[in-house]
């Protein structure tokens, strides 16, 4: 039987964005009325987190995090420094429920939204009998006004040095005023939202950090009264104090920290020995590294299941995984069901493998059979396994590239998908720059901006080896994408109603997204490899050629390269422009764009873009010998 795409959700019942009974002396006096595109906006993202919350159950979930996608900080944000975009998204205790000393410098009009925004989530969830999981980074990063007003609280600086304007601090959790500030604020949060019963923390990333520890992004720093003190120390007793707190409110909770996974460059936040120590400090239900107190046995979280999304910015394309996986019997379950365009896609996969055997290679792929044919008609279930295992390896091959996700980085972050690659990026005006530079990423001058492969100060991708590499990485991504492309239009093409032909379409413009990202990527290393080995060259053009000189491998090489840069952004404008359903994650409005997010209007940059590169086709003439054939 075919399975066409399951596209509406199911309705919400009105809930008042009002604080939670029991909150109300929580309450400012006074409240700015909600706008209505805000409430809009919250009404359409509680109707999402209730379907969740449904599939979720459904598919025998016991827990659910309540944090991801929550209001944005937006106040954080600093037009001369971009770091704040790492961490106005994450739901760090002290910005959503502020207390003490904190309370004055935390904007309050967020505060008050934020607040009413996870006390309706909550109810959700205690309709569906789900517990909430509370994920966030801690301990995370102050108002610098905070710290000028209290500088005996003042912690570690956590910011990434060459990717901020600005220095950030975290508070110092040794000093206990600090300790009573968190305090509080839990008490006000499982007040706020009793159904929360773990929360899972990041340190040393995006905003976060303890006083000393090693792994922090400028060295090693803190307050210089507690440089002696162990880390084990620090972090045990942080936890315990939030611990603590809950329990003296009603509430038993568990508290999970885990460090920035360190690459081979970076320096681990907990090295073995302050883990050890650490861990052994710690009560029962607290855990550091997945490994809970006081005898490291694992810390049970139930995390697993489901999609993800590994192509970011194109979304709503899940993958099946094909890797083994063991059964779960019993205990805590937490579903990924991936973004908003694939839940139901993820949903009806996890429901239709959930109870197979699934240990081995042979199990999972004989679990997926079945459900490619229910989900493709048994015709077609053997291509639709090809088109996943295709993609599967696409997934693979980019996560060579994953200094952080190589789309995300290059052209969201890094704005490849709608900045020109001219040869003097430098000239341009800001007009020719205005739908990109406000959003890169980047902290450094206007010359490291102008670099294509300049991605936060990592140039991961630089040099004429890296552009070989490269290359290759893409050249294998892209035939298999290719190859997936094509089988599922023979899928599209054999569905038996137009809903499913529909939903197959789509699935393979998603596909045709990916590919002409993945070129315009490769397009994008390549061009600056030439451009930086033309320039480090330094060959002056012949200003007058002679008759019969042709144009030079290089120039051809650049300027066959921009073109067909020009032309895939062509083809992705109109793919976009035809579809009826989101190919890409754009912001619903201009004032939404961000560092992190496309905005709605990227069709009409790619436009901009290509009448940039248009309008700059002779300046390769005062780089290289114009041919005169």
């Amino acid at each position: 039987m075919t399975r066409p795409r399951c596209a509406a959700l199911l309705a919400l019942p009105l809930l008042a964005l009002g604080l939670a009974p029991g909150l109300a002396d929580a309450r400012p006096a006074s409240r700015a009325p909600v706008s209505a595109p805000r409430a809009d906006a919250d009404a359409a993202d509680l109707a999402l987190f209730d379907r969740r919350a449904a599939l979720a159950k459904d598919l025998g979930a016991t827990d659910m995090v309540m944090t991801e996608g929550l209001p944005a900080s937006t106040w954080e944000f600093d037009a001369s420094d971009p770091y704040p975009a790492w961490f106005v998204h994450h739901a760090s205790l002290l910005k959503i429920f502020p207390a003490g000393a904190v309370t004055p410098f935390i904007d309050a009009a967020y505060v008050r939204h934020a607040q009413a925004v996870v006390a309706a989530r909550c109810a959700i969830l205690a309709k569906h009998g789900l517990r909430g999981v509370w994920r966030a980074n801690e301990p995370a990063v102050l108002p610098e006004a905070f710290f000028t007003a209290h500088p005996e609280l003042r912690g570690p600086r956590i910011d990434h040095p060459a990717r901020s304007r600005k220095t950030h601090f975290a508070p110092n959790v040794d000093r206990p005023e600090m300790l009573a500030i968190y305090r509080e604020s839990m008490q006000s949060l499982l007040k706020a939202c009793p159904q929360i019963e773990t929360f899972s923390f990041v340190t040393t990333d995006a905003g976060s950090g303890f006083d000393w520890t090693p792994g922090l992004y400028p060295g090693a720093n803190g307050a210089s009264d507690v440089r002696d003190r162990p880390i084990a120390d620090r972090v045990a007793g942080f936890m315990t104090n939030l611990q603590q707190a809950a329990h003296d409110a009603g509430h038993e909770v568990r508290i999970s920290i885990t460090q920035i996974e360190p690459r081979q460059w970076m320096i681990p936040t907990f090295a073995p020995d302050v883990l050890e120590n650490t861990v052994r400090k710690l009560p029962r239900g607290l855990a550091v590294n997945g490994r809970e107190g006081p005898d490291g046995r694992p810390f049970e979280t139930g995390a697993g299941g489901g999609g993800g999304n590994p192509f970011y910015p194109v979304v709503g394309l899940s993958v099946p995984s094909f890797a083994a996986t063991p059964r779960r019997d019993g205990g805590r379950l937490q579903v990924d069901l991936g973004d908003n365009e694939s839940l139901e896609f993820n949903a009806r996969l996890l429901k239709a493998t959930r109870g197979l055997p699934m240990g081995t290679l042979a199990d999972r792929t004989a679990a997926l059979r079945a459900f490619a044919a229910s989900e493709a008609g048994e015709a077609q279930a053997d291509n639709l396994m090809e088109a996943w295992s295709a993609l599967n390896d696409v997934k693979r091959y980019l996560d060579v590239l994953d200094f952080g996700p190589m789309l995300r980085m290059g052209h969201v972050l890094n704005r490849w998908i709608t900045r020109p690659m001219v040869p003097y990026p430098l000239e341009l005006t800001e007009a020719e720059k205005a739908d990109y530079r406000p959003f890169l990423f980047q902290a450094k001058g206007e010359a490291q901006a102008a670099d294509l492969v300049d991605i936060q100060a990592m140039r991961m991708y630089e040099g004429w080896g890296a552009k070989l590499l490269f290359q290759r990485d893409i050249e294998l991504a892209n035939a298999r994408a290719e190859r997936a492309l094509g089988l599922v239009q023979g899928v599209a093409a054999a569905a038996p109603t137009p809903e499913a032909r529909a939903y197959w379409r789509l699935t393979g413009q998603r596909i045709q997204a990916l590919i002409y990202l993945m070129r315009s990527a490769d397009d994008m290393v390549g061009y600056q490899a030439q451009l930086d080995r033309v320039n480090a060259l330094g060959v002056k053009p012949e200003p007058d050629a002679v008759l019969g000189v042709q144009a030079g491998w290089d120039r051809t090489d650049l300027m066959a390269t921009a073109r067909r840069e020009i032309d895939t952004m062509v083809a992705l404008q109109a793919l976009l422009q035809s579809a009826d359903q989101p190919i890409l994650d754009l912001a619903p409005s201009q004032a939404q764009e961000t560092i992190m997010r496309l905005g709605p209007d990227t069709p009409r940059q790619l436009k901009h873009k290509v009448d940039i590169m248009n309008a700059h086709w002779r300046d390769y003439d005062r780089l290289f010998t114009v041919p005169n054939p």
